[in-house]
């Protein structure tokens, strides 16, 4: 139990939200799609967020691993919610499996951004990518 301790109320209460509606939906009941995705999606983003706290000491010092994991883990997060969305159980799985090993492979890594043969408006391009990336969530 000491578990839940730590998740976030707001965050139990929108995955059990839509985790009831995605059950109600699955018998039958009329619920709209809309509302689940918007929930699902909240808790994509919400997951990587939160991951992306566990990616290791690295990301402290340079910050470009966690805009890297949000840039790819984010998509995929949609995509495995989507395709829960639809009762697509085992390509979900098979999505969930990716997103895991993706969030292996960045763990304690550090990606070089900025540094390396780039021109100066190459550069600039990729800082203010940065600069957004790191102000998005």
């Amino acid at each position: 139990m000491n578990i839940l301790k730590k998740v976030c109320p707001i965050c139990l209460l929108v995955s059990s939200t839509w985790i009831i509606l995605l059950v109600l939906r699955y018998f039958g009941y009329s619920v709209p799609e809309s509302l689940i995705a918007m929930l699902m999606g909240g808790s994509a983003v919400g997951i990587s967020y939160v991951l992306t706290s566990k990616l290791g000491r690295e990301t402290a010092t340079s910050g470009l691993t966690a805009k890297y994991w949000k840039l790819v883990s984010i998509p995929i997060g949609f995509l495995a919610m989507w395709l829960l969305l639809h009762y697509m159980i085992d390509w979900f799985v098979l999505t969930a499996i990716a997103y895991l090993g993706l969030f292996i492979a960045f763990r304690g890594r550090t990606f070089v951004g900025s540094q390396g043969s780039t021109s100066g408006a190459d550069n600039n391009k990729i800082k203010k990518i940065e600069h957004e990336l790191e102000n998005c969530c």
